[in-house]
């Protein structure tokens, strides 16, 4: 085996190990600083970096969790609360697509309720786009714009 074939054999069965790993519940604010002094001193590459951030969070939000005693709902919404922030997403909506395995999940119905739920704040943000920036943006996006706004005219 050639030594690049075998250096990327190497990376990837990092990356998948780091994949698969378990992330440690840590007592200690010196474990956890531990942990992350040793995620990142180890050798990364493309991949692996993206595993060594998302262990890293999620260690300290666990730690963060037990030491607070949050609820489940509690933890949900630190959750929803880490996209919005790392995202910049103003209102997102998260589905599981596994779910869409099981009719009673009907993810179909759900997606549009969320879409109907959001309606009116579609209707406001395109509003001020169109106040905003209708001379320069693309005419099928004005359009949509106005399609969005009428929709709630007529809501």
């Amino acid at each position: 085996m050639k030594d690049a074939e075998l250096a990327r054999e190497t990376v990837a069965a990092a990356e998948q190990e780091m994949r698969d790993a378990k992330v440690p519940w840590l007592e200690s604010p010196e474990e956890l600083a531990s942990y992350i002094a040793d995620l990142i001193d180890r050798p990364h590459d493309y991949g692996t970096c993206v595993y060594a951030m998302s262990m890293a969070a999620v260690a300290a939000y666990n730690h963060v969790a037990s030491k607070l005693g949050v609820t489940g709902f509690q933890a949900s919404c630190a959750d929803m609360d880490i996209v919005r922030r790392t995202r910049g997403y103003e209102r997102f909506v998260l589905l599981d697509l596994g779910n869409a395995l099981y009719p009673q999940y009907d993810l179909e119905a759900r997606l549009r309720e969320s879409l109907a739920d959001a309606r009116p704040w579609l209707a406001g943000e395109a509003k001020k786009l169109l106040a905003e920036r209708h001379d320069v943006a693309n005419p099928a996006v004005v359009a949509h714009w106005e399609k969005l706004t009428a929709e709630q005219v007529a809501a």
